[in-house]
């Protein structure tokens, strides 16, 4: 790495170090270290909150292009934000899945009607997503789930039931 990227890596530090001392703050503060594995649902409004505070502020999908709504940031600042992220203690996010695995799917692999119609809810912390598991017998002490997908010309469809308990991380926003 070069003296100029250096440099502006550690410009980046401070902004995003100096943005969650602000920000972690005040109505936000006794969010410091909720959520996580485990406990997605310690205080899950607020944490909404608060995401969509980030989001007001350009701090959701830092690692999408600038034109789907992200910052661009780099590898070694995307690494920065996280580092920062956490030596703040801040808050689990609410829509990791749609930040970080559903948006950049889309990015790579969606239509552009379908980028338009979920990305922006994405960036915004508007809508939620999250990713349901299913194996048929599972587990000795649950029911076996057994889903079938059906397809037809134009859509495809799963029909089954739900094989175990919903968490908050399951919610979803407004479409």
């Amino acid at each position: 790495m070069d003296a100029t990227q250096h440099d502006a890596d550690e410009r980046f530090r401070a902004e995003i170090r100096g943005w969650l001392e602000e920000n972690l703050a005040g109505r936000f503060a006794a969010l410091r270290g909720r959520g996580g594995s485990g406990r997605e649902h310690e205080d899950f409004e607020a944490r909404l909150e608060w995401n969509r505070h980030m989001a007001a502020a350009g701090w959701t999908c830092v690692a999408w292009p600038v034109e789907h709504g992200g910052r661009g940031l780099s590898i070694a600042q995307q690494v920065i934000f996280h580092e920062e992220y956490a030596r703040a203690d801040a808050p689990a996010r609410v829509n990791h899945l749609g930040e970080e695995l559903l948006g950049p799917t889309l990015i790579a692999h969606g239509t552009p009607e379908q980028r338009a119609r979920f990305l922006p809810g994405i960036v915004a912390v508007e809508e939620l997503w999250c990713q349901g598991y299913s194996e048929p017998g599972r587990a000795p002490t649950s029911p076996p789930c057994r889903p079938r997908r059906t397809a037809s010309a134009t859509s495809g469809r799963s029909r089954g039931r739900r094989c175990g308990p919903l968490s908050p991380s399951t919610r979803t926003g407004a479409s």
